[in-house]
């Protein structure tokens, strides 16, 4: 059986996590799909013999090393047998199927990367479709979220419950076409943790490929934010957006997104 879509996962000691997750593909797919676990936890052999045997439906890669969230997306991407790939948080959790978008992605192969509408487990829509970030707007969007308080900065021109052209989509759930795939060759695994989603979606759209957010799709999605409360993360993060604008521009030089609505 031809496998429509693979499903990467990466796995740092939260195997709870992986498993609610799982459930709610077999709830909710029905198309051929596979689900492959990618983990960085490092188990001991005995416990990678015993996780394996968690679900026969899921496929554990067992890392080396801790190599960082792009790295073991990328193991897993380099197995995956998909016409379409997606990437995926383990706090992810589908409330409805995918079918849509894929049948999307299907009749417009100028559509390179896609994700849906996420909401916090409060129904509240999360910020996961974003404009580029450039120094400044990476600067006043720390500004607003310290003052403002707020956990998702919504854009007010912005309608969220359109098909339509992107910036970029944040990584806790991207799915991209087997052509996107190969013509960058994945995440940069470069960057350790943070900024290769938006790393990703420029270098697909360098490529000529569209990225759309889709909310005819939903997604429960959770989010640690663990960037503002941990300074190693914090650290972190701003070490990977450093990368990314010494690739592609600390103030501009971002390609430039065809502005295209869809109508379903």
């Amino acid at each position: 059986m031809d496998i429509k879509l693979s499903v990467v996962i990466v796995e740092y000691h939260s195997i709870d996590e992986i498993m609610q997750c799982v459930a709610s593909f077999k709830t909710h797919i029905r198309m051929p799909y596979e689900m492959i676990v990618s983990s960085n936890s490092c188990y001991d052999k005995q416990q990678q013999a015993e996780i394996d045997q968690t679900d026969p439906n899921v496929r554990w890669l067992f890392n080396d090393r801790n190599g960082g969230f792009a790295y073991a997306m990328n193991e897993g991407l380099k197995v995956a047998k998909g016409d379409y790939l997606a990437i995926m948080n383990s706090d992810c959790t589908l409330v409805s199927s995918l079918d849509k978008m894929i049948d999307f992605m299907n009749r417009h192969p100028e559509v390179g990367a896609i994700a849906p509408q996420m909401k916090d487990p409060d129904g509240n829509i999360q910020d996961t479709a974003r404009p580029y970030v450039s120094v400044p707007r990476y600067i006043w969007r720390q500004v607003k979220r310290v003052v403002g308080h707020k956990t998702s900065i919504l854009n007010k021109n912005m309608d969220y419950t359109d098909i339509q052209t992107v910036d970029w989509l944040i990584g806790a759930f991207i799915m991209v076409s087997r052509k996107a795939y190969e013509e960058t060759g994945g995440l940069d695994d470069d960057l350790f943790m943070y900024a290769e989603d938006l790393d990703w979606c420029t270098r697909i759209r360098q490529k000529g490929l569209e990225v759309v957010y889709y909310p005819k799709t939903v997604i429960i999605y959770k989010g640690t934010r663990r960037a503002r409360s941990n300074s190693r993360y914090a650290k972190i993060f701003i070490q990977s957006h450093v990368k990314y604008w010494k690739k592609f521009g600390f103030f501009y030089g971002y390609p430039k997104r065809k502005k295209l609505h869809f109508q379903e």
